[in-house]
């Protein structure tokens, strides 16, 4: 598979505008060597997985400022670009530091495929101009810059309640730039604290891959591993630390019962959440057009509301009351909860054609 300007060959829209993002703290990814650290060569051998995944590009962060010169980041970006999968370089770039033109530069030249800024609105000008000059490339930034798609986490921040993430969405597809990039999760933030928690994760997961503009996922997401902390991603096996690192030794930081959260372990159950995950980007990527002209609104119950793409013929409903309800007509595609005669149970979400 090769990468296409286009990401749809009747209606010309930039391949970024509707792409999935899976942003990868390579440090916690996939070791290579032993030493207990994820490295470049460790997510090199996993791309495989990225495209079973279904993603369209990978955001790196934790790989330093330095110019992109190592034998491992040009294989890297020329084998993910041959799987069809994009690279961007996530970076705090610090003008008081740097000038940011001449940080990107090197990146551009290389052939990055664009940057997630961390949010400084007085950079925004600068770093348009570096990228202008590079066709097809895309700056993702957040608050009131001039961004290519502007990231938000109002679906994460309006909690499960179906009123008040309405708000969020009109909100976010009300305002004037209107290309957004919905993401669930930071770099900073916590997983999923325990596993009653994972409901309401799954439900809102279809919530925002059903919307129109970008999204953003943060590795490990799509696992609905619960805990609070930072941990290596876990791969294979049933002892810590499942595939992450060849090195021996304690891995305390990862419980022995994620064993039932590893890729190979999920990848087996059609109901993980990983499962849920790769049938919702695979279902998105074919009804998806590429564009962001937004969604209507149909009639629902207090606590549920449900929404259909302009643009395609997607439904998708969401009901986080305690009661179950009646699921809209039209074909079932998906369900983040199996659906109980015709009902839509407690705190799940849908998509129908």
């Amino acid at each position: 598979m090769h990468l296409n300007g286009s990401a749809n060959n009747q209606v010309e829209h930039p391949w970024w505008l509707n792409a999935v993002y899976y942003r990868i703290d390579v440090r916690s990814f996939a070791d290579s060597d032993g030493n207990g650290i994820g490295d470049l060569d460790g997510l090199r051998a996993r791309l495989g997985y990225l495209e079973l995944l279904g993603v369209d590009a990978i955001v790196l962060a934790g790989t330093g400022r330095n110019e992109p010169a190592t034998e491992s980041f040009a294989a890297l970006v020329g084998e993910a670009h041959e799987a069809g999968i994009r690279v961007l370089l996530a970076t705090d770039l610090d003008p008081a530091e740097t000038d940011p033109q001449q940080a990107l530069l090197p990146w551009l030249e290389f052939g990055i495929d664009g940057f997630h800024i961390a949010p400084r609105d007085d950079l925004s000008g600068a770093i348009g101009s570096a990228v202008a000059a590079y066709p097809d490339r895309v700056v993702i930034g957040s608050g009131k810059g001039r961004w290519h798609l502007h990231f938000n986490l109002d679906l994460a921040v309006a909690g499960f309640q179906a009123e008040k993430v309405q708000d969020a969405i009109d909100r976010i597809l009300g305002s004037s730039s209107a290309r957004p990039a919905w993401a669930m999760a930071s770099h900073g933030s916590d997983r999923i604290r325990d596993e009653a928690a994972l409901t309401p994760v799954r439900a809102m997961a279809l919530v925002q891959l059903a919307l129109p503009g970008a999204v953003c996922l943060r590795h490990g997401e799509e696992l609905g591993i619960p805990g609070t902390q930072p941990i290596p991603m876990p791969w294979e096996g049933t002892e810590p630390p499942f595939g992450f690192s060849p090195a021996a030794g304690e891995w305390s930081a990862i419980p022995p019962e994620w064993a039932d959260f590893t890729v190979e372990a999920q990848l087996e159950d059609p109901d993980s959440t990983l499962s849920l995950y790769r049938h919702a980007l695979e279902t998105r990527s074919a009804h998806a057009s590429g564009g962001t002209s937004g969604i209507e609104w149909y009639g629902a119950p207090e606590g549920c509301f449900a929404f259909r793409r302009k643009d395609t013929n997607l439904t998708c409903a969401l009901n986080t009351t305690d009661e179950p309800v009646p699921v809209p007509p039209g074909e079932v595609l998906l369900s983040s909860r199996p659906l109980l005669d015709g009902e839509l149970p407690p705190g799940s979400a849908v998509w129908l054609a």
